[in-house]
């Protein structure tokens, strides 16, 4: 089986190394290059062509972060890395629509877990939970919670599974209904939640919780 071809982009050494180490431990991962600046990361993936950026530039704006991932984006899966000093917001990347959210201190396990997701085309997001509450979000909670009412019985079971990072595939065996089911009920919850992608109705689900 082919390996996961990685750039990692950060603009520190030492985290530089680690996730590299971490790249290198993990099975069905490789180190295809590395980047510690915008500029840098534009020519990495143009010539080593990766499947996936782990990024992770601390001086990056939201406008220099939009302008990146219209430029990379087209050519390989991006995966934001967060951490206490980034500029990037949680709400850029999700604007953005990059796909998958990591957090540098999550277990070496969930980290491989995640970039394999991300490889098979779901998007994934992998926070502690006490970063959710530094995400300012534009949803009210009151109009939030009727959407997440409005929800069918089904629906919110979907969606609950969908915010543990579980793929389709996964969701439809838990559930015992079949794949494209699964996309349909994540289709209209998407609608219902005013959602323009799954991460951000698994964040929705993760900050406003589901319906009782």
């Amino acid at each position: 089986m082919a390996q996961i071809q990685l750039l990692i982009a950060d603009d520190q050494v030492v985290t530089r190394s680690g996730l590299m180490a971490m790249t290198r431990e993990a099975p069905g991962l490789d180190v295809a290059g590395v980047a510690q600046d915008a500029a840098g990361v534009v020519t990495a993936v143009d010539r080593e062509d990766p499947d996936i950026v782990l990024l992770n530039l601390r001086k990056l704006t939201g406008d220099s972060f939009r302008r990146l991932v219209q430029l990379i984006g087209a050519h390989a899966s991006i995966i934001v890395l967060c951490c206490h000093d980034s500029v990037v917001t949680l709400q850029d990347a999700l604007r953005a629509k990059v796909a998958g959210f990591m957090d540098l201190e999550i277990l070496q396990e969930d980290f491989a877990s995640v970039i394999t997701l991300v490889s098979r085309g779901c998007a994934v997001y992998l926070l502690p939970r006490d970063r959710l509450s530094d995400i300012s979000t534009e949803y009210p909670t009151s109009s939030t919670s009727v959407a997440i009412s409005s929800l069918t019985s089904r629906e919110n079971d979907v969606l609950l599974l969908l915010a543990a990072g579980m793929t389709n595939k996964q969701i439809g065996s838990t559930l015992h209904i079949a794949e494209n089911t699964v996309k349909k009920h994540v289709h209209r919850a998407m609608i219902k939640l005013s959602a323009s992608n799954r991460v951000e109705a698994a964040l929705l689900v993760s900050q406003h919780g589901t319906k009782r």
